[in-house]
């Protein structure tokens, strides 16, 4: 349907206590992984997947999936969606946000998906009862991070709400 699927596998230093260092050490692994990408070409995990018999596909993810040690190869996915610098309109009407959700895939414990459109950052964090009790515990940890890289960076700590952006979502008991 004109959709693309590839991957790239950067290592993610969350081991590391300096905010700075941390942002650093990310973008290195993320330069890495996207040339190691170009290398191998943005069509070779698709050419793979095509070898699969599709009568078998779906027992076999199932059956990986099943597998506890399955989620240690991938545990997180996150896209990384670019969107419109203008904003955009339906039919007349102004939209003026975009949310976006990608799934909880088979040997993947939580994804976290970052869209972005005109001046703001949407950022939806999914995740299997295995993973985290709560999808809050991601969210939090972000904005613990953000602080974190915001004062190191020497900005203000504080974070720019956005009035008409939906609130935050809470945990139903």
């Amino acid at each position: 349907m004109g959709n693309e699927f590839t991957y790239m596998t950067p290592s993610l230093p969350v081991h590391i206590a300096d905010p700075l260092e941390r942002v650093r050490l990310t973008s290195v692994a993320t330069a890495i992984a996207k040339e190691n990408h170009q290398l191998l070409g943005p069509t070779l995990l698709p050419a793979w997947l095509s070898y699969l018999p599709p009568a078998l596909a779906p027992r076999l993810f199932r059956r990986q999936a099943s597998r506890m040690e399955s989620a240690s190869v991938m545990n997180l996915t996150i896209s990384n969606v670019p969107g419109p610098r203008q904003r955009g309109d339906i039919d007349g009407a102004i939209v003026s946000e975009i949310y976006s959700v990608g799934p909880v895939v088979s040997g993947s414990g939580m994804n976290i998906t970052v869209w972005s459109y005109v001046d703001q950052l949407a950022i939806s964090v999914l995740t299997d009862d295995l993973t985290l009790d709560d999808a809050h515990e991601a969210t939090d940890a972000m904005i613990d991070a953000f602080t974190e890289i915001r004062i190191a960076a020497g900005l203000p700590s504080a974070l720019t709400p956005i009035g008409g952006a939906m609130p935050p979502a809470a945990a139903v008991s």
